[in-house]
C-alpha cells in the first residue's frame, strides 16, 4: 500500500443525496497502490460502513485507472467507481502523474462541496498520500449516464447548458488568487510548453490531421503561447476545470455535466469557455453561435453573483476569448499514444480552424506586453 497521508484534516464527503459524514484521515493511514489491495476491510474504513463483499465489474485504464465494483454493505448492493493510480509501472515511468491524482482528491474535498448550481458526480470519499490519490465515487454508467465523445459534436442547446455549468464554477471562484488555494500549484503552462518541444515532429509527422501551414511552425506557436500566458487578463481570473472537452463530460438524463477534475488550476475563465465551445460544436455552428453562447455565459455569471458589468461587445473580453482558443493546441500536437487517432483528427481540425478564423497568432503577436497579466 501507498505510505503516509500528506496531511491530517477533516474531510467532508457526501453519502447519498443528502446525508453528510465527516471522516478523519489518520496520518498513518495507507492507500491501495494496486487493485488487489482494495479489500472490504479498506473500503469499510474509508466509507464508514461495514462492507461485506466486493465484486469487480470492470476496469478502464488511462492516465488514472477507473475500477468499477459492486459492493454489499449494510445498505444493500451498491455500484461504485474507484479512480486512482493503480498502475505502479506507469507511475514509475512518470512519477509526476501522482500530482494530478492528488489534485482531483483536493477538488472533491475542498472545492466541490462549495459549488452551487454545478452538478457533479457524488464522491463518497477521497484521500491521497505522497504516492497515490483515490476518489471513491458513484458509478455514473450504472445509473444510466452517457459519456461524451470528442469525435462527436453537440447541438447548440446542449453546449449552452454546459456553458451554464462552467459559469457556476467560475462565478463561485471569480477573482480568486493563488494565495486562496496555496495547495494548488501552477503547473499547466509549463506542462504545455514542455510538450511543445516535440510539436514540430508530431504535427509534421505521418497521418496527422490537416492544420494550416503556419500552425506547423514550432518556434512561432511556442512564442505565441508564451506571450498568451504572459498576457492573460486578470479581470477574468477564476478557478478552472482546465480540460473541459467532450471526453470529460457525461449526460445525466440528457443534461451535460463535467467530470475528470485532474487539471484544475487558476487562470482566465475563457480558457475553459473557448476550449469547450470550440471543441463541442461543428465548425459551422461555432462560427454562427459562439458569441451568443458567450453572451449567455456572461448572463449566468451575473445570475450567480459576479458583480462586474461584462458585455460580449467589450474589446478586452473578445481578445481574451480569441486568445484562449490556444488551449486547443494540445489536441493539435497530441500523439496517438495519448488519445485515439479519430479523436485527435476531429478535435485538431476544430481548433485549427478556429485559430485561423480569429487570426489568433497574429492577434497575440500584435498585443503589447502586459504588466498586469495573471
Amino acid at each position: 500500500m501507498a505510505d503516509t497521508i500528506v496531511e491530517t484534516r477533516l474531510v467532508s464527503t457526501t453519502l447519498g443525496h443528502s446525508q453528510q459524514q465527516t471522516l478523519h484521515i489518520s496520518p498513518h493511514s495507507q492507500l491501495p497502490s494496486v487493485v488487489h489491495e482494495i479489500t472490504p476491510q479498506w473500503l469499510s474504513s474509508v466509507l464508514g460502513v461495514k462492507v461485506r463483499s466486493i465484486k469487480r465489474t470492470g476496469e478502464l485504464p488511462g492516465t488514472a485507472t477507473k475500477l468499477y465494483i459492486k459492493i454489499k454493505d449494510e445498505r444493500g448492493d451498491r455500484q461504485l467507481c474507484l479512480k486512482g493510480g493503480f498502475n505502479p509501472a506507469f507511475i514509475e515511468q512518470m512519477p509526476w502523474i501522482v500530482m494530478i491524482y492528488q489534485r482531483e482528491v483536493e477538488f472533491f474535498n475542498r472545492i466541490a462541496p462549495t459549488l452551487k448550481g454545478m452538478d457533479l458526480p457524488k464522491a463518497f470519499w477521497a484521500g491521497h498520500t505522497p504516492t497515490q490519490g483515490i476518489v471513491v465515487m458513484e458509478d455514473l454508467a450504472a445509473r444510466g449516464c452517457k459519456f461524451g465523445n470528442p469525435v462527436e459534436t453537440w447541438p447548440v442547446y446542449r453546449v449552452r447548458q454546459g456553458v451554464e455549468q462552467l459559469a457556476a464554477l467560475h462565478a463561485k471562484t471569480w477573482g480568486v488568487r493563488p494565495a486562496d488555494y496555496p495547495w494548488l500549484t501552477s503547473d499547466y503552462d509549463q506542462a504545455i510548453l514542455t510538450l511543445m518541444k516535440t510539436y514540430g515532429a508530431v504535427v509534421n509527422g505521418p497521418d496527422r490531421p490537416y492544420v494550416h501551414e503556419y500552425l506547423r511552425d514550432q518556434d512561432r506557436v511556442t512564442a505565441v503561447l508564451k506571450k498568451h500566458y504572459r498576457s492573460r487578463n486578470p479581470k477574468f481570473q477564476a478557478l478552472l476545470h482546465g480540460d473541459a472537452h467532450l471526453g470529460n463530460t457525461y449526460l445525466d438524463r440528457g443534461a451535460p455535466r463535467f467530470l475528470d477534475w485532474q487539471m484544475i488550476h487558476i487562470g482566465s475563465a475563457f480558457h475553459d469557455v473557448a476550449y469547450y465551445i470550440t471543441g463541442a460544436l461543428t465548425v459551422e455552428n461555432r462560427r454562427a453561435y459562439e458569441w451568443r453562447l458567450i453572451d449567455h455565459y456572461l448572463s449566468i455569471l451575473a445570475k450567480f453573483g459576479v458583480q462586474q458589468k461584462l458585455r460580449v461587445s467589450d474589446a478586452d473580453l473578445r481578445v481574451e476569448y480569441k486568445k484562449s482558443i490556444l488551449a486547443g493546441i494540445g489536441w493539435i500536437m497530441c500523439p496517438y499514444e495519448m488519445q485515439p487517432r479519430d479523436c485527435v483528427h476531429a478535435m485538431a481540425v476544430r481548433y485549427a480552424t478556429a485559430l485561423d478564423d480569429h487570426k489568433v497568432l497574429d492577434l497575440v503577436e500584435s498585443l503589447p506586453e502586459s504588466e498586469n497579466a495573471i
